[in-house]
């Protein structure tokens, strides 16, 4: 431990002090060593950038292109199921159509049949009274004849 400590102190004695200065020159120095640097460093980084912001364009550019190319496959596909949904709801809707001509013509059957029948009666029956009520007539004619021929035999 002595050692070290007489070590130190002969080295101690040996080392003077450190005085120094810088000048203009050597700041200016400083200066362009630091600016060089500084440059060298910014052009590395936009190379960098620019390189990094092409492969990115460019992965870009073909995610793109795959989304376009998944939608447009989704598109033909719901094209093509919206187009077999339309023919099945034309048919349905041509069906229905159907039906409904059949049903209304149904009810006009309905309705309408026994009204003929109704009517067709009715004009029977008119025909009948007419010829009734001409017969009554002729038998009124006849009954007055009958009277009138009664009494002139009488």
């Amino acid at each position: 431990m002595k050692l070290i400590t007489t070590s130190m102190i002969v080295f101690s004695l040996f080392s003077g002090p450190a005085s120094s200065s810088l000048t203009q020159a050597d700041i200016d120095k400083i200066r362009l060593i630091v600016k060089e640097e500084v440059e060298t460093a910014v052009a590395r980084s936009e190379s960098r950038t620019k390189e990094y912001l092409e492969a990115s364009e460019s992965r870009t550019k073909e995610y793109v292109s795959q989304e376009i190319a998944k939608v447009n496959t989704t598109l033909s596909e719901m094209d093509k199921r919206l187009t077999g949904e339309i023919r099945s709801l034309d048919k349905q809707l041509n069906n229905l159509f159907m039906l409904v001509l059949a049903l209304v013509a149904f009810i006009a059957v309905v309705i309408g049949v026994p009204q003929i029948i109704v009517a067709l009666q009715r004009k029977e029956v008119r025909a009948q009274d007419e010829k009734i009520e001409a017969q009554q007539k002729q038998i009124e004619a006849l009954e007055k004849e009958m009277a009138i021929y009664r009494q002139e035999r009488t």
